[in-house]
This record gives structure tokens, C-alpha cells and sequence, in this order.
């Protein structure tokens, strides 16, 4: 019997937080068709503070500029306090922010527009790391 926390395709539990409502569902459907569960879609650093306390996740898909007052950046800081690891995708190339997302240790950034393939390549790594962390 697969265990709870898990889905039965062995697929990752991902957070998406996303502030485009069209690139949220392109992100939902490329996991899903992938095997992976999306625990929750939102909009903001807020709802992504809640969904981090209350949802079991292996990992956070962060878009950096969202709507309300916290970053994508502020998110990842707490996901990374929490042991969950994060990926940015994002439209910005500012290099400061770069920089300050780059401090957060992410798994890697995906550039919109993105590949399908660009997406499952870093899942792909964080699915090996969780594996050899025994999680």
C-alpha cells in the first residue's frame, strides 16, 4: 500500500504560486499529465505562506513578482526555513533580483516562456534528490 503522503505514481506533491492565471494552468497541466499532484494554485506570497504551513509539499514552483506585498523571493525564504526546496519561474531578467533570488538556493529557474521539458528536467532532479535524502 503506497504511503499517504505520496501519490500513487510516485510523483512529487508541488505548490504553485503563480500570479498569471494562464501560465498557473499551463504549469498544473503539464504536472499532471507528468504524474505529479498540484496540493495548491495561488496568487500570492501570502496564500503561498499558508499553503507552506498547511499542505504537505515537496516542492514549490515560485513565480518571483507576484500580487500583494510579498516577493516570490520572500516565499522561497520560508519554504527554504521549512526544508522544502523551490524553482523559480519568472519573467524578470533583472540581475539584482537574480541575485536575491539566487540566495535562496533554489533548484534551479525557469525563464518564461518556458519548455515543458525545461519544467520536468529540474522536477526530474528534485524527485533524484528526495530519493537520496530517503524522503
Amino acid at each position: 500500500m503506497p504511503d499517504q503522503d505520496s501519490n500513487v505514481n510516485g510523483g512529487l506533491r508541488v505548490l504553485v504560486v503563480e500570479d498569471e492565471w494562464l501560465v498557473a494552468d499551463y504549469i498544473v497541466d503539464v504536472l499532471e499529465e507528468a504524474g505529479h499532484e498540484v496540493v495548491a494554485t495561488v496568487t500570492t506570497g501570502e496564500k503561498a505562506l499558508e499553503s507552506l504551513e498547511r499542505t504537505g509539499i515537496d516542492v514549490a514552483l515560485l513565480d518571483i513578482k507576484l500580487k500583494g506585498t510579498l516577493s516570490g523571493i520572500d516565499v522561497a525564504r520560508a519554504a527554504r526555513a521549512q526544508g522544502i526546496p523551490h524553482v523559480f519561474i519568472t519573467g524578470s531578467g533583472d540581475p539584482a533580483t537574480r541575485t536575491a533570488a539566487e540566495a535562496t538556493g533554489p533548484l534551479g529557474f525557469l525563464q518564461k516562456p518556458f519548455s515543458r521539458e525545461g519544467l520536468m528536467a529540474i522536477l526530474a532532479g528534485s524527485m533524484r534528490q528526495e530519493k537520496a535524502h530517503g524522503n
